[in-house]
């Protein structure tokens, strides 16, 4: 075993390890994740005009995304399993090299080197790896800025002059390519060049300003990154985004010096974010309310994790890692010296333009900072003296890392399944929506931060054709119920025209369509303004604007649209709410005499509603027949509750309008519905 050790070598073995717990922490439930937030734009734009819309897309803040984003799509196509993988890939090797840099840095420190490696693969404060499409440039750029400082640290120890040409160049083109992918991570030039001075600080002989004139020859070629960047940035590119523009974030601090006092005080309070509340704060969000079988599932992959962590370990030597817990206070100093300031480097940027960390929606800003926070807690567990404390402080790191993704993976797992079925019940229900209508919808469970949540998938489904010109014309555009929306939709009227990212939509707030899906059990409810039928559950919002719905605008005429497979899976087995979709849409092509055999087929199947209100169109199909007896069976039902009562009134009052119906089921409407 010995001989094995010595033949694949102590670093090849960290690299193993790094890899196979990060597969444990990120790929458990990788194929049940589908589109995410910014993803269902992009992959839109590329349905309908090609990769070489991506120059478009990032061309207002950051157009080299989009010299990453196009190779990307060209060879992954709309699949979003190998952005997964890649990203996972790039996530592994961003760690693997800041593994080689701490070995590099200090080659006797094998435990702590992979433990920065490690615990930075596997950092519980970056929460959005399951958004890994859109995601996909961050997670890039952190591996290229990562390689680019491990290239650095390698020319400053290199003596041949041949190799340190090569090796200074591809650190500048990386570092060039990781400030192409998010211009943020100009925080790692802290951490580049603390790890300059360390080397050439620690050197013996020599005075103080021997050492500082050394420190900055070796600097000169690497300040082309920050540099280069720097005046591309502010001389040559203007950005059409205030939250990327530095001179306007600046002007800020200029015109109100109180902003410096809020500075710092983001500062101190991300520095505790990205050292503990990490490690904290994530799992009681994510992994605590997790249902039991999953928390299990959970226990368990930790367990899996921290077992490979303990025979790693013990497998790369524990005597030659014993003695490093008695590392010198020199090397504590350097230690702590990288950290902090590679933790500041990595959130003034992020400060600087009015931003700071929060988790979870703000955690990509913890990237940079995080190769900081985990070199701090690679010193304290390097300070422990015993090693089996050391090992089992370790494994607990890497259980709450492990157990923060999987519920959080797990989050997006069902996000994805609950979109998706969200997506086929529309599917089923609507053969077509009529272009120009403003799709109003409510996810269960899921909050809508964007209008691209739901005219994505929308316009996947509706209006997938290509399109020719520039800007890209959303034919299904959509909002989100904010209060400005429900003022303007309210006052039945109010048009915007929003330009985003080369995306056109025309919003008419007078020609609105409401679905809803009040629970992940239900169904989703196509709101006809004429005769609302809402749920106790529906949220206030919804009710205010109900009325306003136009179901017109469902043609209910032709076959119901097949989703593309690749984005929304496969068609979900027909239970309950594919027969109410069906007896829905019969309802509005008038079609009463097919709705009663699709209720006998769903009750004969074994499949009844969660929502009462889900009978409606049954109901009324029996009204509209006359079947009396079934009317009866279902009426202690959709009344039992008194708002259901009322919205049940209502629909077969409107009912009573538009359909001549028998004097007996007039009469139990009058009397037995409506008393």
């Amino acid at each position: 075993m010995q001989k094995i050790k010595e033949k694949f070598g102590l670093f090849w073995w960290g690299v193993l390890l790094i890899f196979v717990v990060s597969a444990i922490a990120y790929l458990p439930l990788v194929t049940h994740i589908g589109y995410l937030n910014d993803d269902w734009y992009q992959m839109y734009d590329m349905q309908v005009k090609g990769v070489s819309f991506y120059h478009e897309i990032f061309a207002i803040d950051r157009p080299g995304r989009a010299l990453a984003m196009i190779p990307l799509f060209s060879i992954f196509g709309f699949n979003p399993l190998w952005y997964h993988l890649s990203a996972f890939m790039f996530r592994v090797l961003g760690g693997v090299f800041l593994f080689w840099t701490a070995r590099m840095l200090w080659e006797k420190r094998n435990f702590f080197a992979l433990t920065v490696g490690l615990l930075f693969a596997i950092y519980p404060g970056f929460l959005s790896q399951p958004n890994a499409i859109d995601y996909q440039s961050h997670i890039l750029g952190l591996f290229l800025a990562m390689l680019s400082v491990a290239l650095t640290v390698k020319s400053v120890l290199t003596t041949d002059r041949r190799n340190k040409i090569l090796l200074i160049a591809g650190s500048i083109l990386a570092g060039w390519g990781a400030l192409s992918q998010m211009e943020y991570f100009i925080g790692i030039e802290a951490f580049r060049f603390a790890c300059i001075i360390l080397l050439f600080w620690r050197e013996p002989g020599g005075n103080f300003s021997r050492k500082v004139t050394k420190i900055v020859t070796a600097s000169l070629p690497f300040l082309l990154i920050a540099a280069g960047f720097l005046v591309w940035r502010l001389f040559f590119f203007e950005s059409a985004r205030k939250a990327t523009d530095v001179g306007v974030q600046v002007s800020q601090f200029l015109s109100s010096p109180i902003v410096g006092l809020w500075w710092l005080n983001y500062l101190i309070q991300d520095f505790f974010t990205v050292t503990l509340v990490a490690w904290t704060l994530p799992i009681y969000q994510l992994a605590f309310p997790m249902r039991l079988k999953d928390m299990a599932s959970a226990l368990g992959l930790a367990a899996l994790a921290g077992t490979a962590v303990l025979f790693g370990i013990r497998w790369m030597g524990e005597k030659a890692s014993e003695a490093e817990s008695e590392s010198g206070v020199g090397m504590m100093r350097e230690t702590l010296f990288i950290s902090l300031l590679t933790m500041t480097g990595g959130l003034l940027p992020i400060i600087l333009v009015n931003r700071h960390v929060t988790l979870p929606d703000y955690s990509r800003y913890t990237l940079i900072a995080s190769v900081g926070a985990v070199m701090l807690l690679g010193l304290l567990l390097e300070s422990i003296s015993q090693r089996g404390t050391q090992i089992a402080v370790m494994g607990a790191l890497v259980s709450i890392a492990v157990m923060t993704h999987y519920g959080n993976t797990i989050r997006y797992a069902y996000e994805t399944e609950a979109t998706r079925n969200f997506w086929w019940q529309v599917a089923w229900r609507a053969p077509k929506i009529e272009e120009g209508v403003t799709l109003i919808a409510s996810y269960p469970g899921s909050p809508l931060a964007e209008d691209y949540f739901i005219w994505g998938p929308a316009n996947f489904i509706y209006y997938p054709e290509k399109q020719s010109d520039n800007p890209i014309v959303v034919k299904l555009p959509a909002a989100v119920l904010a209060g400005d929306v429900i003022n303007q939709i309210m006052s039945n009227g109010g048009m915007e025209t929003p330009l985003r990212r080369g995306n056109y939509l025309e919003r008419d707030f007078g020609n609105v369509l409401v679905m809803v899906q009040s629970n992940s059990n239900g169904c989703v409810r196509f709101i006809n303004g004429d005769a609302p039928e809402l749920s106790p559950t529906d949220e206030n919002r919804l009710v205010l604007i109900a009325s306003h719905s136009r179901l017109d605008a469902v043609i209910a005429e032709g076959e119901s649209p097949t989703p593309p497979a690749h984005v929304f899976g496969v068609e979900p087995d027909h239970g309950w709410c594919y027969f109410y979709q069906k007896a829905d849409l019969a309802r509005q092509r008038g079609e009463w005499e097919k709705i009663p055999p699709l209720l006998k087929q769903a009750l004969d199947e074994g499949q009844y509603p969660n929502d009462s209100l889900e009978w409606m169109p049954f109901l009324q199909a029996s009204a509209v027949l006359n079947d009396v007896e079934q009317i009866r069976s279902m009426l202690k039902i959709v009344t039992a509750d008194k708002f259901l009562r009322i919205q049940v009134c209502a629909g077969m009052t409107d009912l009573m309008k538009k359909q001549v119906l028998s004097d007996e089921v007039n009469a139990i409407i009058e009397h037995d519905i409506c008393k």
